[in-house]
């Protein structure tokens, strides 16, 4: 008997067991990275939402360092939002990353942005329309993303942004950014954007969005947030599950020859040394 109730038990779980795995749905995903935080104690609210936000920490900020313990502490996901050129040559804060600066201004800028903030595992554009779509700079940028196993979000404050292609180049895993869900922080815009985030996901498999720390913004989503699954059939996962590294070959890194030795003047590198 008992070997014959383990048969009809096995053939019952064999006949059961692909309707089950038929039904399950495999859920659009969507991020939602909040950006500009660091700048206010307020801030501190967003590294306590439920799920797996992404927050974008703003460097030489006073409340950056604490906000992003706090986040990595809540299992959030922290990267940091390096300021960067824009076309209007709006300030983009301290340790603005610009067209003017050479490579080692450019490398000597995101070691105090990485020092800041070690929880990064990634980065995205704080404005930088005009330096994302300059290739140059967005080489230094990728060069340096590589050597940490960075990702990059595309923030894509323009269109003319060359930062995607240039981190494909590089082999970085790369999104971007479909939907500002507060531009108009207003409630009902906030919702009009939310639905078009949803029909996003729904329409391509998944979406991402980014929000600002706005008062309006922290209601919304502690209201769409804790039952965001049944509610809106999507599944919140951090935005580094939805960078994509690209198939194609990596290219090299830039090499650093030693400069010869008789191109040197010693003074020059050593000047307090008599």
């Amino acid at each position: 008997m008992t070997t014959l109730f383990k048969i009809v038990s096995i053939a019952a779980v064999l006949l059961i067991a692909p309707a089950t795995v038929a039904e399950e749905k495999v859920l659009p995903r969507i991020a939602i990275v909040i950006d500009d935080l660091g700048n206010s104690r307020f801030q501190q609210q967003f590294a306590q939402l439920p799920g797996p936000l992404t927050l974008a920490m703003l460097p030489h900020t006073p409340y950056a360092e604490r906000i992003a313990q706090t986040a990595q502490q809540n299992g959030k996901e922290v990267i940091i939002h390096m300021p960067m050129q824009a076309s209007a040559n709006a300030d983009a804060g301290a340790g603005m990353l610009s067209s003017e600066d050479d490579k080692a201004e450019t490398i000597l800028l995101m070691e105090q942005a990485f020092i800041q903030l070690p929880q990064a595992v990634g980065m995205n554009n704080h404005m930088g329309s005009r330096l994302t779509a300059l290739i140059e700079p967005m080489q230094w940028v990728m060069e340096q993303l590589a050597l940490r196993n960075f990702y990059f979000l595309d923030s894509r404050t323009t269109a003319a942004t060359q930062a995607e292609t240039v981190a494909r180049e590089f082999g970085i895993p790369v999104a971007r950014r479909h939907v500002f869900l507060d531009n108009n922080p207003e409630p009902a815009e906030i919702a009009l954007r939310w639905k078009d985030l949803i029909r996003h996901a729904h329409k391509h498999g998944e979406a991402i969005a980014i929000a600002h720390p706005h008062l309006s913004t922290l209601e919304f989503l502690k209201e769409v947030l804790p039952d965001i699954e049944r509610h809106y059939g999507v599944k919140l996962v951090v935005a580094s599950s939805l960078a994509q590294r690209p198939d194609t070959e990596t290219i090299q890194l830039t090499e650093h020859k030693a400069i010869p030795k008789e191109f040197i003047n010693e003074k020059d590198i050593y000047p307090n040394e008599n």
